[in-house]
């Protein structure tokens, strides 16, 4: 328990600390401005400088927080509303970004983090547009800490100070709360350096090829956290909210899924304007959605706006200070890029429809109508509620019947554009380049076709469109292979696999990304379409039956553990006779029961169990259990971490510069 004067006064150190972050911020904002204003070129180095001692001092507050909460310091209002004496060192840490004020502190220590480290890379890389990208970055960071010091400030203090705290909310003690916030942050905030980088062309009018040779990394690194975000915060779903499935279109999940719609377009897009000089103004506009989104995305949560499992505020003055900064932040921008986006014209167009950059091209509309689509369905219940009183749900419905068309078009698109050659395609070399795949799509829907009859149109039509992809991928790699033996005699079939995917590392890293997607499409369409579920009343003993597998009820237990009270019953997969143990805990500060889900996985299918509230008393007690069989949903986890591994060989390819650029546009000519 807290006692000494030190941890008070640590606090404190904190605190000031912060205010002197927000001091250097606007120090940051202002050098560059002084600099031009009174041809003062050494005044842009203060402000690199100041980046470096906000992200100091922003970084010494965080530690304060982090060791009250460790330290049981419950004079800190903060810490007594999200922890206890009892609550796991794990969970202290955590506890941090477990509510409104610490998550929005741990977002701005993001944001210092990130332009710190583009302080440092940049003094090498771009020391005269350095000081303009930090004087963006400095702004969103002045913007975030006048929210969290006048408004969501997690150092007031607590008189008189409680004996114990009320602890972590029961939902977020668990190993998701760890990772997956942080992720997520890193895949939001990881867009503010593209968008200050195109900020910063805009101002400056920097010259497109030599700006967007930089931000295709920092783009990529945001879009891979945000995608390791949305997987674990899925798989967190999954395990512990006790109801089977792991994507609910719940207005937080899309608030995530829409930056990452319009990142997945702009990492694309971003190669077009590098081989081709093309789609420069369109890279800036995704630039300027994606971060805007990512902003719209912490509006939606800490705003109290809507309710959700996710949502952290319910207070409306921190909601409309959100929104006023978000206005700011969109209605610049895009002011900027009005007055501003001539200067980033593309110097050559299109030449033909078939080309690798139009099916780049329909991508980027495939997948900013499917952000577009996920925005209407969030937002038309907080609009129509604001202008009529009337309240409507938009859920799973509306958005699996325009998802996953969508979905299926961007198979398609994937499956095509590796084998459509830059400029123009040979209709004839790429009908047989297609020629395999096709038939092995083909089959793969007639086999899911007759072997599932009756079946939604979906499940032949996604099967048919993942073999596809698959022979495509399979064949540019089997193609770039031979070619290899062929230069190299005698080399093996895995070191040539291995040679050829690190001397094109940016192409294959990609490839194995889209296998990565394939996996999880594959998940996707069996957990979706043969899901199986039954709810019934056991006492120990029974037996139930469900799809092919048979489940045992074999009794409930009771104990304690450092926080709660569990329940946990047993059962037994008969086949094999592997034990399941789902839980119902009671956690007695906030008398909260929670539900910890039993699984068993395998490559193919979990078998997934809750135990839910007794019935009866006594000798006669039964329990209510709900047992689910997911098939398949193993795949999506799986291709997260392909796509995630894909992505890290396309990192530790060769940096492009311009210069690259420039003669990669020569060679596509």
């Amino acid at each position: 328990m807290f006692s000494s004067g030190f941890e008070f006064h640590l606090v404190e150190l904190g605190h000031f600390a912060a205010y002197l972050a927000l001091a250097a911020a606007l120090v940051q904002v202002l050098a560059p401005v002084a600099a031009r204003f009174f041809h003062r070129p050494e005044f842009a180095r203060i402000g690199i400088n100041a980046s470096i001692a906000v992200f100091v001092l922003t970084t010494i507050g965080g530690l304060a927080m982090i060791h009250a909460f460790v330290s049981d310091n419950f004079s800190v209002q903060y810490v007594a509303t999200n922890s206890n004496s009892k609550l796991p060192l794990f969970y202290k840490v955590s506890a941090l970004w477990g509510g409104h004020e610490g998550s929005l502190y741990l977002w701005v220590w993001v944001l210092t983090l990130y332009t710190v480290v583009v302080a440092l890379h940049g003094r090498k890389h771009y020391p005269d547009r350095l000081p303009t990208i930090l004087a963006v970055q400095g702004a969103l960071i002045v913007g975030f800490f006048g929210l969290i010091l006048f408004l969501s400030n997690p150092f007031l203090r607590l008189f008189p100070m409680p004996a114990d705290g009320r602890d972590l909310n029961p939902l977020l003690q668990d190993p998701g709360m760890v990772f997956h916030p942080p992720m997520l942050y890193l895949g939001y905030v990881g867009f503010s350096v593209p968008f200050a980088f195109a900020m910063a062309a805009l101002i400056t009018r920097w010259k497109s090829e030599y700006w967007i040779a930089h931000i295709r990394r920092w783009a990529l690194i945001a879009w891979g956290f945000l995608t390791t975000g949305i997987i674990l915060g899925g798989w967190w779903a999954y395990y512990e909210l006790g109801w089977g499935g792991y994507w609910a279109w719940d207005p937080v999940e899309n608030a995530s899924f829409m930056p990452w719609l319009v990142g997945t377009a702009l990492v694309h897009s971003i190669t077009v304007q590098e081989r081709r000089r093309m789609l420069h103004a369109w890279n800036i506009f995704l630039v300027i959605t994606a971060f805007s989104l990512s902003l719209l995305g912490t509006f939606l949560v800490r705003s109290g706006v809507l309710s959700s499992v996710h949502a952290f505020a319910v207070d409306p003055g921190r909601g409309a200070y959100i929104l006023a900064f978000m206005t700011v932040v969109l209605t610049v921008s895009f002011g900027i890029f009005l007055a501003r986006g001539r200067y980033q014209e593309a110097e050559e167009s299109m030449t033909s429809m078939l080309s690798r950059e139009s099916m780049f091209v329909w991508n980027n509309v495939v997948f900013t109508v499917a952000a577009i689509c996920v925005l209407l369905g969030t937002l038309y219940p907080l609009a129509l509620e604001t202008l009529s009183g009337d309240k409507i749900t938009v859920g799973a419905p509306y958005f699996n019947a325009v998802m996953v068309p969508i979905f299926l078009a961007a198979l398609l698109l994937m499956a095509i554009a590796p084998l459509v050659p830059w400029r123009k395609a040979n209709p004839e070399r790429l009908r047989s380049r297609l020629l395999i795949p096709v038939a092995l799509g083909l089959n793969a829907g007639v086999v899911m076709l007759v072997a599932a009859w009756p079946l939604h149109w979906t499940g032949p039509v996604a099967a048919a469109l993942i073999a596809f992809v698959t022979g495509t991928i399979l064949t540019d790699y089997a193609r770039a292979v031979r070619q290899r033996r062929v230069q190299h005699p005698g080399e093996s079939l895995p070191r040539a696999l291995a040679r050829t995917v690190l001397g094109n590392r940016r192409h294959y890293g990609g490839m194995i990304v889209h296998l990565g997607i394939i996996a999880i499409a594959i998940g996707l369409t069996g957990s979706g379409l043969f899901r199986v579920e039954k709810s019934v009343v056991m006492s120990p003993g029974e037996v139930v039956d469900i799809g092919s597998e048979r489940l045992r009820f074999d009794g409930v237990r009771s104990f304690q553990r450092d926080n709660y009270f569990t329940l946990q019953g047993q059962f037994t997969l008969l086949k094999s006779g592997v034990v399941v143990l789902p839980e119902r805990r009671r956690y007695p500060v906030q008398e909260m029961p929670t539900t910890e889900s039993g699984i068993h996985s395998t490559l193919w299918r979990d078998v997934y169990v809750v135990i839910a509230e007794p019935v009866g008393e006594g000798n006669q007690t039964k329990w209510g259990v709900h047992v689910y069989v997911n098939p398949l949903i193993q795949w999506i986890w799986g291709g997260g971490l392909i796509a995630l591994f894909g992505l890290g060989v396309t990192l530790t390819s060769r940096r492009r510069t311009a210069r690259d650029a420039v003669a990669a546009t020569a060679a596509a000519s």
